[in-house]
């Protein structure tokens, strides 16, 4: 059973190869305007509705419903985002609080051409890593290892990853703070489902509840 999921997770890591080796030849800054620059205002809606996938309060409420339902995975849902969290912010506060957004080096700059959604947050600080992508790649990545199908385990994977280009489209995060928020919220949910789930941990947890 850990096989698989050694197998499931390297295939979601590897998708992250790509975003990597373009990193390597092209500048944060201009991945990120040219992004910005296909925008359009179906694309601002999708954006700015999407980019909450990767919200705090999004994956608590899911979680606080879905425990009704399955309280064991709401659980694992919840303790993997918590962690995943607490390790994003963590690094953003403590270790790289120097490193700013996008839109404070574009209006610091003042010599980009650049489009701002209507309706978006502003933010121009505490930019490494991206704790939206963290958080969705943590609660996406959960609901990826639960998955039984291959095609529901692409469906929570594309959401992971569309997340994470809502940040980038939005002006909120570069690539590279996307990428390791990727890392850290899949690699969380890898560890969380494997090491506490199934290996009984949680059941414990709830046979000690009951008695």
């Amino acid at each position: 059973m850990q096989k698989q999921n050694y197998i499931r997770y390297a295939t979601g890591i590897s998708l992250l190869i790509p975003l990597i080796l373009v990193q390597l030849f092209a500048h944060q800054l201009d991945i990120v305007l040219w992004i910005n620059s296909h925008h359009q205002p179906l694309l601002d809606a999708i954006c700015l509705y999407g980019t909450f996938l990767g919200d705090g309060w999004f994956v608590v409420s899911i979680c606080l419903i879905l425990f009704f339902f399955n309280p064991r995975m709401a659980l694992v849902l919840l303790v993997t985002y918590l962690l995943s969290a607490v390790i994003t912010q963590s690094l953003k506060h403590f270790i790289f609080p120097q490193y700013h957004r996008p839109l404070w080096y574009l209006e610091a700059s003042k010599q980009f051409t650049y489009y701002v959604a209507p309706g978006s947050e502003l933010s121009y600080n505490f930019s490494f890593p991206s704790g939206h992508t963290t958080s969705a790649f943590a609660f996406f990545g959960t609901l990826y290892f639960f998955s039984s199908t291959v095609l529901n385990r692409l469906v929570w994977i594309v959401l992971a990853f569309f997340t994470g280009f809502t940040r980038m489209y939005l002006l909120q995060h570069f690539l590279i703070d996307t990428t390791v928020g990727a890392f850290i919220g899949f690699s969380t949910a890898f560890l969380i489902y494997t090491f506490w789930f199934q290996t009984g941990k949680l059941d414990f947890i709830f046979r000690r509840l009951k008695a």
